[in-house]
């Protein structure tokens, strides 16, 4: 029953190169495939454990397995029961992990990790789906002891698809083929052994046994497919160290954290390739690539932050004490942040280096900028600080190399009141902004107004590359809790719906006033007549109704068919049920009830499924259907909605519209007053109705 999923291939200077393994049947239907495929049969599994207390099939297997009978069998089977005991199991799983660790294999190592996760979920379906008890019938030759520990599906057969599956994929890195292929067939065999162990040892039924191995490929399979969309990127890098991009030795240069660093004439140049570690947590905080390495627009809000924070320092300290970006480029393919030469050395006295990085911090923390690079509590803030010939400090790194929480309780407050958790490398503009405009007058005396000028163009600027940058990435965890701070809306939700009834009430009398004014233009009514109509439709009960009848006519601007056809009716019977609870809560009496249900009646949800004219269902409301000239007015004006022509070209608009009233009855019925028409509704909403 093992799957022995093929591995891609494997190149880079330590490793050589890995031949990849070719199925057939995973090169036709492909890995995805094979996931669906057990999805769909674990799916299959758990739904008869729900319903049978074993499969129709189970005894009369579990009755064959359990004849074989071999010389050493029950040895072996006490052998994989062992292995793949609760024991057994982490034992093999925590000398893994070890063995990947000491070999510096570290997305190996932490896809290892995630095993656990799947033993969660078999115990989860265990404990608390599935009921069905472990055998124990008298016709079988074993049982299990305990008649009610739960059998559905088998953990021992689940963890051994899990953990030898995935060594069997992960050994696709040992580059000896002799001790790849070793190591590939010791993964191998346990998994169809494990299987019949736990048949013939009466642990559990087969299909317990059938349901496992399904679920346990259903879990490998994705975090398969994970693994090697990351080894592709990452999976070659150094754990922590930069990986460094080809570069001339010969050239003045430095390595740091997560860049390398070139020093030209008058110019340092920085280009990102962080390590694994620093990639994966920035993948974890915001499902994204590192930006710095791969975003020329990250880059570029980095440039202006840098900048800003160059022209604050020279409002706060009488010159500049931070080494100002000029550029973002390009250098072998990957972006790079240029910025100034600072000629100086290493902090003399370390102490003074530190007491100046606490200052600053406490500046930036006021101001809400990042903290991360100059806070003296990080061990390697002092190296981003040079001290120049006349003693003072100058800050030559601003941009950070890990997705980091050390920060103040104020800037843990101020990320979780915007929504900006986890956070890197952020501005709080609201703060920066209100700073600015407060201290405006002592800024301008220190700095002239022409670079005051400059720094709220440079915060403008840093806000916009910023919110570009952002807007590229996912950021799932700052999406949840703005979804919880603002209860994913539901606070908005009774305000929202306000707004949107009064719109729809809106845009249905529009809609009725514009087909009664239609009428009367082609001498169809009279002016009395139609004044008579619009004191109608303004009516308090025809009013009740006319809100659900223009969010019929707006949604179906959005929501084409089938989606309208599907919507609409369930509007219509959300309504009635609005009423009808409120009713049950005396919030109503029974005639406010009654009269939702002759606006909200069985007609109308029949009639709002009905594709095109589903959007003027309310029409068959009783409010309407009880003024026969206005039905005929409003249907009318919905009926030449129908493409083509067809309400015309059929005769159906002469059994419906009322022929135009003769000039003398018109003359002799005609209103001292017209009343004057409503604007006309907006083409959108024309077009829809």
């Amino acid at each position: 029953m093992a799957l022995p999923f093929p591995s891609p291939p494997i190149t880079g200077p330590a490793v050589g190169r890995v031949p990849q393994i070719h199925l057939s049947y995973l090169s036709r239907i492909g890995l995805g495939g094979v996931g669906i495929a057990a999805t769909v049969a674990f799916a299959i599994f758990l739904i008869d454990a729900l319903v049978n207390p074993r499969a129709f099939f189970d005894v009369w297997l579990m009755q064959q397995i359990q004849g074989v009978e071999a010389p050493g069998l029950a040895e072996g089977i006490r052998i994989a029961n062992d292995l793949t005991s609760s024991t057994g199991a982490v034992a093999m799983w925590g000398l893994a992990v070890l063995a990947f660790a000491l070999a510096r294999w570290w997305l190996p190592t932490l896809t290892m990790l995630t095993l656990p996760l799947g033993g969660i979920v078999n115990e989860g379906v265990s404990r608390f789906l599935v009921t069905r008890t472990r055998p124990h019938l008298e016709e079988l030759a074993r049982g299990s002891g305990n008649d009610e520990e739960r059998s559905f599906p088998s953990g021992h057969v689940t963890g051994a698809v899990l953990f030898y599956g995935l060594v069997f994929v992960l050994a696709g890195r040992i580059q000896h083929p002799l001790l790849r292929r070793t190591v590939r067939t010791a993964a191998a065999v346990p998994i169809p052994i494990v299987g019949f162990a736990r048949v013939w040892d009466g642990a559990h039924w087969p299909t317990d046994v059938l349901g496992a191995y399904a679920l346990g490929t259903a879990l490998l399979v994705p975090l398969v497919l994970l693994y090697r969309r990351l080894d592709a990127s990452v999976g070659r890098l150094p754990f922590i160290h930069a990986a460094l991009p080809a570069h001339d030795h010969s050239r003045p240069h430095a390595h740091a954290l997560t860049s390398l660093v070139l020093f030209e004439e008058d110019r340092v140049v920085k280009v990102y390739a962080p390590g694994f570690l620093p990639r994966a947590i920035y993948w974890l905080a915001f499902q994204a690539p590192f930006a710095y390495a791969v975003s020329h627009v990250a880059l570029e809000a980095a440039l202006h932050r840098r900048n800003m924070a160059a022209l604050l320092t020279e409002g706060w300290y009488g010159a500049s004490r931070v080494a100002r970006a000029t550029a973002v480029e390009t250098v072998d393919g990957r972006p790079a942040l240029a910025s100034e030469w600072v000629a100086g050395h290493t902090p003399t006295d370390r102490n003074a280096a530190r007491a100046f990085l606490r200052d600053v911090r406490e500046r930036f923390d006021e101001v809400g900028l990042p903290t991360w690079q100059i806070d003296p509590r990080q061990p390697r803030a002092i190296d981003n600080v040079l001290e120049t010939a006349d003693g003072t400090y100058h800050i030559v790194d601003l941009e950070s190399g890990l997705v980091a929480p050390l920060a103040s309780v104020r800037t843990w407050r101020r990320a979780f009141r915007r929504g900006l958790v986890p956070f890197y490398d952020e501005v709080f503009f609201d703060v920066t902004r209100a700073y600015v405009t407060r201290e405006a007058d002592t800024l301008q005396a220190t700095l002239g107004s022409a670079r005051y000028a400059e720094l709220t163009a440079t915060l403008d600027e840093a806000e916009r590359a910023t919110l570009a940058w952002q807007a590229t990435e996912p950021r799932l965890w700052s999406r949840l809790v703005r979804g919880i701070l603002t209860g994913f809306g539901v606070t908005t939700w009774k305000a929202r719906l306000g707004a949107l009834m009064a719109r729809s009430k809106v845009q249905a009398t529009t809609w009725m006033e514009r087909a009664v004014a239609v009428w009367e233009a082609e001498g169809r009514l009279t002016a009395a007549e139609a004044t008579t109509l619009r004191e109608q439709i303004a009516a308090p009960t025809f009013q009740q109704m006319l809100p659900y009848l223009g969010a019929h006519i707006l949604i179906s601007i959005p929501l084409r068919f089938p989606l309208g056809s599907m919507v609409r009716p369930l509007m219509v019977l959300g309504a009635l049920g609005v009423s009808t609870l409120r009713y049950l809560r005396r919030e109503i009496d029974g005639e406010a009830w009654r009269q939702a249900w002759s606006i909200h009646s069985p007609l109308v949800v029949a009639l709002s499924a009905v594709p095109g004219v589903g959007s003027f269902a309310y029409l068959a409301a009783q409010p309407v259907r009880a003024n026969r000239l206005l039905l005929r007015t409003v249907t009318d004006a919905a009926l030449q909605k129908i493409p083509r022509d067809l309400y015309e070209r059929t005769g159906l608009r002469r059994r419906i519209a009322r022929p135009p009233v003769p000039t003398e009855v018109a003359a002799a019925t005609a209103s001292p007053e017209p009343t004057p028409m409503v604007a006309p509704i907006s083409a959108a909403c024309q077009e829809a109705a």
